[in-house]
């Protein structure tokens, strides 16, 4: 093991350094989110189709979430669409903004329609389904990921009986993930 990496500093130097910068309020306006939903469906980079947007808010910096510790993120299924199976490590509570369908989580059907709110803890294998043949079911989603990443603690299998990944940068390496090689 190298100790090239180990280093000290002062405790005071470390509380000075662990002071992060103040997060600003920000709104994210339902035509600009709707318009990325849009472009999302097109590239349907996740291959079932689903479209899927985070909202950002700048001053959570590499964070990527709307806070230091919580991302948001707006999804659309389109009719009939069902996504794969899949868990991950962060929690996820879902509000139904558009549309009717329903989940199966850890082996329970939950059957959701606008205005419902509903909560898949982590680690558990979940999907989703738009049951409408003729509109999209657009969910938004509220997420941890930031703190759990922040941890190195962040992991997802997608679709379920895929190696997990372990969503640290040096170690995303499968050439089937839906994340990005680096």
């Amino acid at each position: 093991m190298s100790h090239s990496k180990a280093d000290f500093i002062s405790y005071k130097d470390f509380l000075q350094k662990s002071t992060k910068p103040s997060v600003s309020p920000c709104i994210w306006k339902g035509n600009d989110i709707m318009e990325q939903l849009d472009l999302s469906l097109s590239s349907d980079f996740m291959g079932d189709g689903r479209g899927a947007v985070s909202l950002i808010n700048k001053d959570t910096g590499d964070a990527y979430g709307v806070s230091p510790n919580i991302n948001a993120l707006v999804q659309v299924l389109k009719p009939g669409e069902h996504n794969n199976p899949h868990k991950h490590s962060n929690m996820a509570l879902f509000i139904v903004f558009e549309g009717k369908g329903y989940s199966v989580i850890d082996g329970e059907k939950i059957e959701w329609e606008k205005g419902d709110v509903f909560f898949s803890p982590a680690w558990l294998e979940h999907e989703h389904c738009n049951s409408s043949d003729s509109e999209n079911a657009i969910l938004y989603t509220i997420q941890d990921v930031p703190t759990v990443s922040g941890m190195g603690a962040w992991f997802l299998e997608e679709p379920v009986g895929t190696k997990p990944q372990h969503v640290v940068e040096d170690e995303v390496t499968d050439k089937d993930s839906i994340l990005p090689e680096k």
